[in-house]
């Protein structure tokens, strides 16, 4: 996850990152493709940072694709109010193009209202944007799929559109959808080739493991199988290469606060960060250990925010000694 805005948030992802700096973040993309990581992916927000600072995301991911040659770009998630879906489905397409095949779309319902209603953008009840968000992905596919496309929604359509050059993907970049509510986990089940289980969803409702199987249920009943979908962890990392360093670090980040306006709690101890925030927390064998019981339910990809950032020390160590070993 590369860090887009600077400081706790509400996502606290990067809490001791205290200001916005992009050339040292282009330090870490650098390194990160040396070491060997399989993907870059920032958040969709505009304002979660210190004094409201952050970059927006799909502009980020098009200014890695020239800086890299590897790696897939993806935004962890796109709300899907954020942007008409015909112009997303564009956009995507000329990521994949301009990257040479590493486009992700990823895209969810969005759920950050302040921030919707301060740029101007409707905030409707969540089954409406589910519902917008399910049109969406069927007009992005058409655009992918049918040339020229046309689609007739409740909230959207398009007419005769043309999409040329088409994605380099065939048949066309996947989707990702982030969510864990039963009707996202229909949705993912419809249409995704990814699902991302986020912070958020894995603190609300069932645990992960009904999840899952309230998934493949999904899936049974579109004619789907597990195999057709990844299953993807957004979590963070806090790795260190001594016990006595990761105590440090943990005295310099706790309290956590909540993940979201409406999940009002902190967390306090270290214990607390894995099991609420969702937190690996250790020395490398320790931190392998925690993603290899998270892998055991079927989670394949890991988009890991170093929550010691701006240092990149524990991006490295990572890479040397966790990834190695998997």
């Amino acid at each position: 996850m590369v860090p887009t805005f600077p400081g706790k948030g509400v996502h606290r992802d990067a809490p001791l990152y205290e200001q916005l700096d992009w050339h040292r973040t282009k330090g870490g993309i650098v390194l990160a493709e040396q070491l060997g990581y399989d993907g870059f992916w920032a958040p969709d927000h505009f304002t979660l940072g210190v004094d409201e600072a952050e970059l927006e995301v799909w502009t980020v991911l098009s200014t890695i694709a020239g800086m890299t040659e590897t790696g897939a770009l993806g935004p962890l998630v796109s709300a899907v109010l954020y942007r008409n879906p015909a112009l997303l489905g564009k956009m995507a397409t000329t990521l994949d193009v301009t990257s040479n095949g590493r486009a992700v779309l990823g895209i969810g319902a969005g759920w950050h209202e302040e921030e919707h209603r301060a740029y101007g953008y409707e905030f409707p009840p969540i089954d409406e944007r589910i519902e917008r968000l399910d049109e969406a992905i069927r007009l992005i596919k058409a655009m992918w799929n049918d040339n020229p496309a046309s689609f007739e929604g409740d909230y959207y359509q398009i007419n005769a559109v043309t999409n040329n050059p088409p994605p380099v993907q065939d048949p066309h970049p996947p989707i990702l959808i982030g969510g864990g509510g039963p009707e996202m986990l229909r949705l993912v089940a419809r249409h995704a080739d990814v699902w991302n289980v986020e912070i958020t969803a894995r603190n609300r409702g069932p645990p992960t493991e009904e999840k899952i199987e309230h998934l493949e249920r999904y899936l049974e009943a579109e004619n789907r199988s597990p195999d057709d979908v990844e299953y993807s962890w957004l979590g963070h990392c806090l790795i260190a290469d001594s016990e006595r360093r990761v105590e440090e670090l943990l005295d310099r980040i706790l309290p956590i606060p909540s993940a979201s306006p409406d999940q009002e709690f902190e967390l306090t101890t270290a214990d607390e960060a894995r099991e609420r925030g969702d937190y690996f927390i250790g020395t490398p064998t320790e931190v392998a250990e925690q993603i290899e019981a998270v892998a055991d339910m079927g989670f394949e990809r890991f988009q890991l925010m170093f929550v010691d950032y701006p240092s990149l020390d524990g991006l490295g160590l990572f890479a040397d000694e966790v990834m190695t070993e998997m």
